[in-house]
């Protein structure tokens, strides 16, 4: 009975070394067969073409031409004529403060005024009086002097109280508060009762229909191009919204800083646009593209042919059914392709999906190609 098992074991394991040495040789035949087999990879050709120069920055957006309604005297508000949104037409009035106070100013400066012309009328007929009675030595010079000297206070009162009317004329127009252009009444931030100070917060903004601007800055780094493209002619641009890449309107630039924003290290930059679409609104944040011409017959690759190492970027190529590194330097990028530096011929296949057994070496096929 113990021969009979010790057998059995002994046939057991010389089954079981054959199995594993069966199992060992299929494995190490499937690994060099896979060594030799190409892998398949997705390329696209690297392209020679001109390439646009530009300048992405953010910017915001505003009216061409807006006023700050500024009361340009203190009082109560009696009455707002127009809404927030209103289109209103150049004169038109948008607010009445209480004109009581400047009336009665007019009037008392009237009175002062009244009583100084009759003031200065008495003066003028006790010289004129006067006048021949100082060549016979009736009166003194003195007497003589003392006239004159009356007569001039009395025109000046006489000017005070004109300056007074005509201030307090002013002030009882300024309570007619009007619109300086036609355009559309922004946000309003009184109300009636509200009591407003000459020269305060603005009551409310006047954008004036039509054209857009676009407020931005360009970095010190990139004035230099811009300010080349300058000299080579005027720089149009393109603007769209953040979320997509549809160009919303197109423009100029109109406006360039003469000296550099300390605060921000940049240069403050203005883009009148023509045409702006009704979905572009003053006060809208936007992306601003400045078109400053373009490079010739640059290497453009994708952005997912590049790779980054600690050595610097480079791109897989297939030459000779190979996959080769070639170290590359980015000079320009826009819309997801990439202008390189570096030993690359137009037309050469560089992979944009890198296989996780993919080696410098490496055979390859190119996906579609025949077996």
């Amino acid at each position: 009975m113990k021969l009979r098992i010790l057998l059995l074991v002994i046939v057991l394991a010389l089954v079981a070394g054959v199995v594993y040495r069966i199992q060992n040789q299929q494995a190490g035949d499937a690994r060099k067969n896979g060594g030799d087999r190409a892998l398949s990879v997705k390329t696209v050709p690297v392209a020679v073409r001109d390439f646009p120069r530009v300048i992405d920055l953010p910017g915001t957006l505003e009216a061409a031409q807006q006023v700050a309604i500024v009361a340009q005297a203190g009082g109560t508000v009696l009455r707002q004529h127009v809404q927030e949104g209103d289109a209103v037409r150049a004169g038109q009035v948008l607010f009445s403060l209480d004109a009581r106070p400047a009336q009665a100013r007019i009037a008392q400066s009237q009175a002062t005024l009244t009583g100084a012309r009759a003031e200065t009328a008495e003066a003028e007929k006790k010289l004129e009086r006067l006048k021949p009675l100082m060549q016979p030595g009736y009166i003194s010079r003195q007497e003589f002097d003392d006239a004159q000297l009356v007569l001039e206070a009395a025109r000046a009162r006489a000017g005070t109280a004109r300056a007074e009317l005509e201030t307090a004329r002013l002030d009882a127009q300024y309570a007619q508060i009007r619109a300086p252009i036609a355009g559309r009444v922004g946000r309003i931030a009184v109300r009636a009762g509200s009591l407003v100070q000459a020269g305060g917060e603005p009551l409310t903004t006047l954008l004036a229909p039509g054209a857009l601007d676009v407020r931005a800055s360009v970095a010190q780094q990139d004035w230099p191009e811009l300010a080349a493209a300058r000299m080579q002619g005027k720089v149009t641009a393109e603007v769209f919204h953040n979320a997509d890449r549809t160009v919303r309107a197109r423009g100029e630039l109109v406006f360039v800083d003469a000296q550099i924003d300390t605060t921000t290290g940049a240069v403050p930059i203005k883009v009148r646009l023509a045409g702006a679409s009704p979905a572009l609104l003053s006060g809208q944040g936007v992306r601003v593209r400045l078109l400053l011409g373009t490079e010739p017959n640059a290497k453009v690759v994708p952005e997912a042919a590049l790779q980054h190492a600690q050595e610097g970027t480079y791109v897989y190529v297939v030459r000779d059914g190979k996959a080769l590194v070639q170290p590359v330097k980015q000079t320009r990028s826009l819309d997801g392709e990439q202008v390189v530096e570096g030993e690359l011929r137009a037309g050469e296949p560089v992979l944009i999906e890198t296989p996780q057994r993919l080696k410098a070496g490496s055979k390859v096929r190119l996906e579609g190609a025949r077996r």
